[in-house]
């Protein structure tokens, strides 16, 4: 979980989500309301609760940014299998393939590098939503009609 989506706030666990807390809202703001939930795959009580606690839910991925992180994820893959064989290689056919051998190896720095950025953007979007610590409720399910 990312700083942005957690404020440090800590509660006590344990225990389960039995209080209800309701608010007078419009429809449009029902809607509304339920729109950003469901965009980010939550109940509406429990997006509620995460946005009084400051959390900021992300928002799923959509159909388009699903493909793209599909088409990371087989990059990604890529580059671990061409650096991995090319570690693998007998130094001297290396020297071969590249004709430099310092060239080489900075190029297969700079492989893992851009390895581990596309890691880090793949981790970012995979992590689901959270409430804070001492909220959750076993199996949260929608409390209203």
């Amino acid at each position: 979980m990312t700083e942005d989506n957690k404020q440090d706030t800590s509660f006590p666990s344990g225990g389960s989500r039995t209080e209800y807390i309701g608010a007078k809202v419009t429809v449009e703001q029902k809607q509304y309301i339920r729109r950003l939930a469901a965009e980010c795959g939550m109940t509406v009580s429990s997006y509620v609760l995460a946005r009084a606690f400051n959390y900021r839910p992300k928002a799923r991925l959509t159909a388009r940014q699903e493909a793209v992180m599909e088409t990371l994820i087989g990059c990604r893959s890529d580059l671990v299998n061409y650096t991995s064989a090319l570690r693998g290689m007998n130094p001297e056919k290396r020297r071969q393939m590249f004709n430099s051998y310092p060239f080489m190896l900075e190029w297969l720095k700079e492989l893992g590098r851009l390895a581990e950025r596309v890691t880090d953007v793949l981790d970012k979007v995979r992590f689901s939503n959270r409430l804070p610590d001492g909220t959750r409720n076993g199996e949260d399910r929608e409390d209203e009609p």
